[in-house]
């Protein structure tokens, strides 16, 4: 077994309470990792000048 893992995201879903992901490793292992909805920023902020 091997001590660092490279992710590669399979696929990516929105749901009400936010973004989950589905990511693999070459070694077979799997994971699932969410962003909860309230970690992003609203588009008036990304787009908004400083």
């Amino acid at each position: 077994m091997h001590n660092e893992h490279t992710w590669t995201t399979h696929s990516t879903h929105h749901t009400s309470e936010g973004l989950v992901g589905y990511q693999g490793c070459p070694c077979g292992a799997q994971r699932i990792v969410s962003v909860p909805t309230e970690t992003f920023a609203p588009l008036a902020e990304v787009a908004r000048r400083a």
